[in-house]
């Protein structure tokens, strides 16, 4: 009796062992399976972060480049400014090469190199600013420099005046070489200023 008794026990404890067995297997399985997963997002994670700082590295040094760019322009636009003669009235310099643009004597400004860029008529030398081009008691001294320049246009004259005779205009290539012809002449080159451009440039005697 005892033996029948203690077979149905013995089964029944052999039941629940193996049941708790199996669900020993499916949680380490199923943990197995969340370590995977979780090792694959890591993986992914891990795999999108050098991208972002791709990107960014990227789009900083595109930052970095227009800045430069930027500086560069404004670097640029300062030297063309500098030495450009804008303000309305008359500039007056003279022609004596050899000088190098310094006073002598009784001459206050002189001129010794000239050339065109671009919109802008660039001498080298010093110069007497009259705003207003009557008044001879308010002159007022630019210093030696290598590029003093005017703004010009295609209204703007070149030409040669003096005396009784007519003026005679020039084209811009034949007015520098009207130029180099008088640079040690001790004639007069004038400039006139109106609204920030020069309206003409003169040789006169």
């Amino acid at each position: 009796m005892k033996n029948k008794l203690l077979k149905p026990i013995l089964l029944s404890i052999m039941a629940i062992s193996l049941i708790g067995c199996e669900s020993n297997d499916v949680a380490d399985k199923n943990l197995g399976e969340n370590q995977v997963v979780e090792a694959h997002d890591e993986d992914q994670n891990s795999d999108n972060k050098p991208a972002e700082d791709k990107v960014d590295k990227s789009e900083s040094e595109d930052d970095k480049e227009n800045e430069s760019k930027e500086d560069s322009k404004v670097a640029d636009k300062k030297e063309d400014e500098k030495n450009l003669h804008e303000k309305d009235g008359k500039y007056v310099t003279t022609l004596i090469a050899k000088l190098k643009g310094e006073a002598d004597d009784y001459i206050t400004s002189t001129a010794y190199d000239y050339k065109f860029e671009d919109d802008r008529f660039v001498v080298s030398g010093s110069f007497d600013y009259l705003e207003n081009p009557e008044d001879y008691e308010k002159v007022e001294e630019i210093k030696n420099e290598e590029d003093h320049k005017f703004v010009i246009n295609d209204k703007t004259v070149f030409e040669a005046v003096g005396g009784m005779a007519p003026a005679k205009e020039f084209t811009k290539e034949d007015f520098l070489k009207y130029l180099e012809e008088c640079k040690d002449t001790g004639l007069a080159l004038i400039i006139f200023v109106e609204n920030g451009v020069a309206t003409s440039v003169s040789i006169s005697s």
